[in-house]
């Protein structure tokens, strides 16, 4: 191999270890996020719920809070979420306005999971919520911001959503706080549909793939200095059999 080639070939090896590093310290940087955002959790689930009518008045934090609403929901304004599954069927997640009677403002509520059977496009007709004045539960989970506005898509006429995003959640929603309820009932309860369990607090596969892309940073060095050294000056290929 000339020395261009070598000079190549060695750059090449490099770039792609150092991509496999690099993207392993992203997966550890994903891990202490998630860490992190379960420690909050294990702190809010331990104290007691919010009123959140005074939280929203008083600039309370709410990630991670356990909280308790007075008011009502608003369903002609719903933000649908496609491309959920829950209990192994498909369908998407259903957000809900929800006006508090204290005048404090008003929030996004995921009420709840509709079927469909390409997870995409909404059913002709969502469950209304309770009608009127409620009391709900649930815990609050921030709004995420996004690089693509959560990917809306239009679907038999309705606008769906890949992902919830902070700017359009509380730009839909005049006022509304950079964080959502996820109600704490089922199809009987006040928000009328199937519940949606609460994010799972384990660290995820994050540290796994950590270990992945740095075996495979070293596989990559193995290989670019095996090559190396075989299409070295010195090096003298095996004689062909007889």
């Amino acid at each position: 191999m000339s020395p261009t080639r070598r000079t190549l070939l060695a750059i090449t090896v490099l770039l792609a270890a150092g991509g496999a590093v690099r993207l392993a310290f992203w997966q550890l940087s994903r891990l202490r996020e998630r860490q992190a955002t379960n420690a909050l959790f294990l702190a809010g689930r331990a104290l007691p719920p919010l009123d959140l009518g005074q939280a929203l008045r008083d600039g309370t934090p709410l990630e991670g809070r356990m909280a308790l609403a007075h008011g009502r929901f608003d369903p002609a304004g719903n933000l649908l979420l496609r491309g959920r599954v829950n209990n192994k069927a498909p369908g998407l997640e259903v957000m809900t306005p929800f006006v508090l009677d204290s005048g404090a403002g008003q929030l996004w509520v995921l009420r709840g999971f509709v079927r469909s059977p390409d997870a995409t496009t909404p059913p002709a007709e969502v469950p209304l919520p309770t009608a009127g004045s409620v009391t709900i539960t649930g815990v609050l989970l921030a709004i995420p911001e996004t690089t693509d506005s959560g990917q809306p898509l239009t679907r038999s006429g309705q606008l769906t959503y890949r992902r919830l995003d902070r700017g359009v959640a509380t730009t839909t929603l005049a006022g509304a706080p950079a964080a959502y309820l996820l109600l704490e009932s089922d199809s009987t309860g006040p928000g009328g549909l199937v519940g949606v369990k609460p994010p799972t607090l384990d660290e995820g596969p994050h540290f796994s793939y950590v270990v992945q892309w740095i075996c495979i940073a070293i596989a990559i060095l193995a290989f670019g200095v095996i090559a190396l050294r075989r299409s070295g000056p010195g090096h003298v290929p095996p004689l062909a059999a007889p």
